[in-house]
């Protein structure tokens, strides 16, 4: 169903997908989440949220109103006390509510920066198995952030963590935000000028992204790069439509959806897309020599934009890294554009392979490794290649069994679901085709450029 849906994306959103994958392979995208990404966790939506109080100063609807101006009135009843709004909306937004599908997505693209003006703490519970710095304070955000760690900047605050002040609820937080938190206003306007955004979770008469886009053009100028904002379509709607057209002053580009499930498809397209012409190759760690890695490292060097992500492994890995990088120097390519590496605390000894107690640290080093794979293609193998494996199903990556052995651990794979489903969706024969012994380095280059177009 998914795939139908996806071949019959207007011409316009497989353009977007196309255009914003290379800003993600490229380091030069963030996704910047709203509310709406959190409703499918069944949180309660702003609306919700303010009702009740709204109701106590006799407003009874809030359609189309501006809520951070309906938040102010109900502090200034409060006569400036903040403390019962937000802790009453504390309290709704402090249960346990777990990541949906959308979560899942984003998890899975390889992307350094999220901005979001998000106060529940679901993106920090996607990101559970990942190492993250979340931002929440001016202070912090000066805080350099490895190469390997996600950088969750929350820019209105956090439920579970900020300080009663320093949640941006009211319109008078929004009109003092950038007087009151210079530290984020230099960092959100360096990334308007070197990033490109791209906005979900917002939709049409949202404060929020009225306020952000405000404050983008007086930040950038005419001077940001191009951004994105996806949103669902308003049919027949001439408001809505002027609207999108008046985002184009600030460098927002529209990409309208029919439906909300649709947005779900565009994330997960680009989850695959941000890691690029990427392959990873994987097997066993005492493999000595093996002809056919060797030709496929070789055919792969000389195809143009491929990538091969080093996991620095002995054994096979180290024959197709070697196969690989020879190649390129014999035809004069730049190799440090072409071979990435990834460090691996296995290979410090090779014995560690065979210690399944070590297995859960093999799984969470791999991890930047295999968000940052499209392909993995997978040799015979241990435990240690099978976990990889394994990992690799869980964060998205198209595996290629390429098994000869029916004795090895990794043999059993072949009956993976998610294995089978992805690789089928290219070659239904394939895996029948590795039962039975008749695959060669062909039959994976074949499959390769179906995947990688």
């Amino acid at each position: 169903m998914k795939k139908l849906i996806i071949e019959f994306m207007s011409p316009e959103i497989k353009q977007f997908i196309e255009d914003y994958a290379e800003e993600l392979v490229s380091g030069n995208a963030a996704y910047f989440i709203g509310a709406g990404i959190s409703i499918n966790s069944q949180l309660p939506n702003w609306p919700n949220l303010i009702k009740p109080f709204a109701k106590k100063i006799g407003i009874n609807k809030l359609d189309g109103k501006d809520l951070p101006e309906i938040a102010q009135y109900i502090i200034n009843e409060e006569k400036s006390n903040r403390g019962p709004f937000i802790d009453a909306i504390s309290r709704k937004l402090r249960k346990n509510y777990s990541p949906n599908a959308y979560h899942e997505a984003i998890v899975k693209t390889n992307l350094k920066t999220i901005w979001t003006t998000n106060y529940d703490n679901l993106i920090e519970k996607a990101f559970s198995n990942t190492t993250v710095d979340v931002k929440f304070t001016d202070e912090a955000i000066s805080r350099d952030v490895p190469d390997n760690q996600i950088e969750i900047i929350k820019m209105h605050g956090c439920i579970h963590n900020s300080d009663r002040s320093d949640i941006i609820i009211t319109q008078s937080d929004y009109e003092d935000f950038f007087l009151n938190k210079p530290a984020i206003t230099q960092r959100l306007r360096l990334d308007l000028l070197q990033k490109s955004f791209l906005f979900i979770g917002y939709g049409y008469g949202d404060s929020n992204i009225k306020n952000i886009i405000t404050e983008a053009r007086r930040l950038g100028g005419n001077n940001t790069r191009q951004h994105y904002l996806i949103t669902k379509d308003k049919i027949n709607d001439r408001d809505f439509d002027l609207w999108c057209e008046n985002l184009r002053r600030y460098g927002i580009r529209v990409i309208k959806i029919n439906d909300y499930a649709d947005l779900l498809l565009i994330l997960e397209k680009l989850s695959l897309r941000s890691r690029g012409k990427s392959i990873f190759i994987t097997g066993s760690h005492d493999t000595k020599n093996n002809k056919d890695v060797k030709l496929l490292s070789k055919k792969l060097a000389i195809k143009k934009g491929i990538i091969l992500n080093d996991g620095q492994s002995s054994g096979l890995m180290r024959i197709a890294s070697n196969t690989f990088m020879q190649t390129l120097i014999e035809n004069k390519k730049d190799v440090n554009k072409r071979l990435k590496f990834f460090p691996n605390p296995y290979a410090a000894n090779s014995k560690f392979a065979n210690d399944a107690s070590l297995l859960p640290v093999l799984k969470q080093w791999r991890i930047p490794l295999l968000k940052s794979t499209h392909i993995m293609i997978a040799f015979d193998g241990g435990m240690g290649t099978k976990a990889e494996i394994e990992v690799a199903l869980d964060w998205g990556c198209t595996i290629i069994p390429f098994f000869k052995d029916k004795k090895r651990d990794t043999w059993q794979l072949l009956d993976n679901t998610l294995l089978k489903e992805r690789v089928s969706k290219y070659n239904s024969n394939y895996i029948t085709k590795v039962k039975k012994n008749k695959i060669n380095h062909i039959d994976v280059l074949k499959l390769i450029r179906k995947i990688i177009k």
